[in-house]
């Protein structure tokens, strides 16, 4: 075949991709070098709130094994990276038990109820660090070492379900590749959640202030089969994410959470009870971050 001839053939080809549509039934067209899908109108806000929703309700309840991989700038301003190991349990809206250790033995633990929050931390001499859930802030962020509320990471986990009757918009990617669906949060900041309009799967999560300020970016990579309990789903066990990487926006810290074993049983009431935590570590030294210094 002649050079002339083999050059047709390749413009030919992608003229095909590009016009011919693509298997989901879309156009798609070139807009500098990227292919762009070209969507149809958005779902609206209750149709995508139902489809997401369909994943994540059978995991009001959630178990799994978790690697934490923290990335930080320490105080003498070197960067360093920490990767405990451990278990977290989430019910559904509030609670939260996040245990971290090495070697079995554990070292952190970052816990909350309906009212408050808690870190305890067990490295040396055993401390609590506990406050309310309203009144986190950047102070008390920096007193825990950690910058995202315990409530941020229940969310961007992608366990909660998008309340149906509540306001909401969608929107399409600017490369029509994912749907955006946004909602406001009861802290009247506003949650907005990219899904993959084939399998509505999250791909990245964003968190806004109720002045509309980002304050967390989080984004997923993989799939994780959840074991479910019989009879408490239909159409086979739902998929979360494999791991989330989640950046606090104004910091130099990046966390990323790998999660295995996934199930929707086995949940410990006890781990989300600060005296019996407490207790259980012999955590004497309470600090309550709400008070004033």
């Amino acid at each position: 075949m002649k050079t002339g001839n083999a050059a047709a053939m390749v413009v030919l080809a992608v003229s095909m991709l590009v016009l011919g549509g693509c298997p989901s039934g879309q156009n798609m067209a070139l807009q500098d070098g990227a292919i762009i899908i070209e969507r149809h109108a958005a779902p609206s806000y209750r149709e995508a709130a139902a489809a997401y929703n369909q994943r994540v309700a059978p995991l009001a309840r959630f178990r799994a094994q978790a690697t934490v991989q923290f990335r930080y700038v320490d105080k003498d301003g070197k960067d360093r990276i920490e990767q405990p190991e451990g278990t977290i349990q989430i019910v559904r809206p509030d609670r939260l038990a996040l245990s971290l250790g090495k070697l079995g033995q554990v070292k952190f633990w970052l816990g909350s109820d309906a009212e408050r929050y808690w870190w305890l931390d067990m490295m040396d001499e055993p401390v609590a660090y506990t406050g309310e859930h309203d009144a986190f802030n950047d102070r008390a962020a920096r007193r825990l070492g950690i910058s995202l509320a315990p409530l941020s990471l229940i969310r961007v986990l992608c366990l909660t379900p998008l309340d149906q009757q509540a306001w909401g918009a969608t929107q399409w990617s600017s490369d029509g590749a994912r749907l955006g669906i946004t909602t406001g949060m009861p802290s009247g900041g506003r949650q907005r959640v990219w899904v993959d309009p084939a399998n509505y799967r999250p791909i990245k999560v964003e968190l806004y202030d109720a002045a509309g300020k980002p304050i967390v970016i989080a984004h997923m990579e993989g799939d994780e089969r959840v074991e479910v309990a019989a009879g408490s789903t239909r159409g086979g066990s739902p998929w979360i994410p494999k791991s989330v990487s989640i950046y606090a926006v104004g910091t130099d810290a990046t966390i990323r959470v790998s999660l295995g074993g996934a199930k929707n049983e086995g949940v410990n009431e006890k781990a989300f009870e600060f005296d019996a935590i407490t207790g259980m570590y012999g955590v004497e030294r309470v600090v309550d971050l709400d008070a004033q210094e």
